[in-house]
């Protein structure tokens, strides 16, 4: 079939939305760039599984003290883990 004609995807999202808007960052792609430098340059994300009740109280913990839960899980593990660091 000589002559098809190609899809324009980006063609027709402007022409559904408007010539103006531009398209959303894919499902996986972040949505913050990743810190180079600054206050997050020395963490890592990482997930466990945590039973319910631990979690119960360390969101407690966060709202009383006034921190965010990473603050609240770094100060537990960091007492934890003292004589390994």
């Amino acid at each position: 079939m000589a002559g098809k004609a190609k899809f324009d995807q980006e063609a027709a999202f402007k022409s559904i939305v408007g010539a103006d808007r531009q398209p959303a960052p894919e499902p996986g792609a972040a949505s913050r760039p990743i810190a180079v430098g600054g206050k997050n340059k020395d963490r890592v994300q990482r997930s466990y599984f945590i039973d319910r009740d631990l979690d119960k109280a360390l969101r407690k913990m966060g709202l009383e003290e006034d921190k965010k839960l990473t603050e609240v899980v770094n100060e537990i593990m960091r007492k934890g883990l003292q004589k390994y660091l």
